[in-house]
């Protein structure tokens, strides 16, 4: 069991404003829960809260200030009371909005939780996702000096820094594929592409294999959950030489996506034999 977890605190906030500040920093509570009497919440409000993974906040329209959510990596969901969206990918795309896209002008319940209007507010999702997969990886870098400064503190830094890029962009890219709603097919096809371009292939194999990194890697639920690699199935990036590969990395996998690997191994074998279009 997970101590972290346990001790963690569950934070209700009725106040009508959240200072500024109000919880820089605290490393105690898990999940935030603000009341409908909230309106306003101040500058840097809940910054460097490295636990906090759910956060709930009223339907209403709330005024936010500067980097509110800023360094809340473990930021999971943003859940809204009484969401009418009928969209349940609504609270991890608020999430990931302020937490890697880093648009907290998106963080508005009064838009995404109302279904009047929240096909509206996931185009404008969706363009914020698709300029983010588009930027470079290096977009945004900046060296953090400790002490004095060397030329390989930042050599060592870069790599870190273009690894995690590459993976938020698949975690976002997984995120709106497992909820499609509203997903324009123009849209899914250059997600799906990047998908297909980051598998292991050829020599820059060492520069795109993020997907099939985070497959294997037992610690996420990527190579766990049988409906990441049905969106790879469907994005075309389940090859037999793939497929060889993570069976081969992915030795204690679950019964089920070992199974579903096998199956679709062999439709490829049979779909690749000449003769097998002559059978009876």
């Amino acid at each position: 069991m997970n101590t972290e977890k346990v001790m963690l605190e569950i934070k209700t906030v009725e106040d009508t404003e959240v200072k500024a500040k109000a919880f820089l920093s605290c490393k105690t509570v898990g999940k935030l829960v603000l009341e409908d009497s909230v309106t306003a919440i101040g500058d840097w409000a809940f910054a460097h809260m490295q636990n906090l993974h759910t956060f709930v906040l009223p339907g209403h329209e709330i005024a936010f200030g500067k980097k509110v959510f800023l360094d809340c990596e473990k930021l999971k969901e943003i859940q809204i009371r009484d969401d009418e969206s009928g969209n349940p990918g609504t609270p991890f795309f608020m999430a990931s909005a302020v937490r890697v896209l880093k648009k907290e002008e998106l963080c508005r319940p009064e838009l995404a939780g109302k279904s009047a209007f929240h096909r509206e507010w996931m185009k404008e999702y969706d363009s914020a996702l698709l300029h983010f997969i588009q930027e470079e990886d290096a977009e945004g870098f900046e060296p953090v000096f400790i002490g004095w400064f060397h030329v390989e503190d930042t050599d060592e830094q870069i790599p870190r820094y273009l690894k995690k890029r590459r993976e938020d962009k698949v975690e976002l890219i997984f995120q709106r594929l497992l909820y499609p709603e509203y997903l324009s097919g123009e849209d899914r096809t250059l997600l799906e592409k990047y998908l297909r371009e980051h598998m292991p292939y050829g020599s820059r194999a060492k520069e795109h294999t993020v997907v099939f990194d985070m497959l294997c890697d037992p610690s996420t639920e990527y190579g766990t959950d049988i409906a990441y690699m049905k969106i790879l199935e469907k994005a075309g990036c389940l090859t037999k030489e793939t497929i060889s590969l993570l069976m081969e990395q992915m030795e204690e996998a679950a019964a089920e996506i070992t199974a579903f690997l096998l199956k679709k191994q062999a439709e490829l074998t049979k779909g690749n034999d000449y003769f097998s279009e002559f059978e009876l």
